[in-house]
C-alpha cells in the first residue's frame, strides 16, 4: 500500500482570482453608469447659459379696460427678442415691439429688463420679471439638451395669452455640443 499522507502542493487555479476580479470590475462600471445617468437627467440653473433668440404673438383686446371682449376684437401684438441667461439664476432681456400693426417700439433693441429665473431637476421652470409696470411670468420647459426653451404665459390683467419657443444662439459655422454633467 502507498503512502497516504500525501501533500496537496498545487497552486489555487488561476481562473478564480480573475473571476473575482472581473466580477467586482462589472459591479464598479454598473454603479457608475447608474449614477451618470441620473446626474445627466438632473437640470439646474447652469443648465441655461448664453443667448437665446426669440419670438411671439400675442392677441390681445384692444381696448383700454381689459375686459376680455369678443375674439373678433383683439389686435395683434408682435416681439422679438434676445433673452441673455447667466446660468446663476438672473437674466437680461432686449425686446422690439410692433402693437397692432402699427408703429415699431423700441427698434434699437435698446431697453432692457432684467429679471430672474428658478429650474427644477426635470426641466421645468418660471421666468419672473416686471414690464409696464406689471409682474410677468412665464412657465417654460428645457428642451433638445438646453438648446431650446418652450414656454406660455398668460396676463390676467391685460388679457393676453401667448406661447413660444426660445432658441440657443449660435456663432455661425458653431456645432452643438451638449455638456452632461
Amino acid at each position: 500500500m502507498k503512502n497516504q499522507n500525501m501533500m496537496f502542493t498545487g497552486t489555487i487555479p488561476t481562473w478564480k482570482p480573475r473571476l473575482v476580479r472581473s466580477a467586482l470590475a462589472l459591479v464598479i462600471a454598473a454603479l457608475i453608469i447608474h449614477v451618470s445617468v441620473l446626474r445627466a437627467q438632473a437640470f439646474d440653473l447652469s443648465s441655461l447659459n448664453g443667448n437665446y433668440a426669440d419670438s411671439w404673438q400675442v392677441l390681445g383686446p384692444a381696448n383700454d379696460n381689459r375686459v376680455l371682449p369678443p375674439i373678433s376684437t383683439y389686435s395683434p401684438y408682435l416681439t422679438v427678442a434676445l433673452w441673455t441667461f447667466d446660468g446663476a439664476g438672473g437674466f437680461t432681456g432686449n425686446l422690439v415691439f410692433n402693437v397692432g400693426g402699427g408703429v415699431i417700439l423700441n427698434p434699437e433693441f435698446l431697453h432692457t429688463i432684467t429679471g430672474t429665473y428658478t429650474i427644477n431637476a426635470n426641466g421645468t421652470g418660471t421666468m419672473n420679471w416686471m414690464g409696464g409696470g406689471l409682474a410677468r411670468q412665464r412657465h417654460f420647459v428645457i428642451g433638445d439638451g438646453g438648446n431650446q426653451i418652450k414656454y406660455i404665459a398668460s396676463s390676467t390683467t391685460e388679457g393676453h395669452l401667448y406661447s413660444g419657443t426660445m432658441v440657443k444662439q449660435k456663432p455661425a459655422g458653431a456645432t452643438s455640443r451638449v455638456i452632461q454633467k
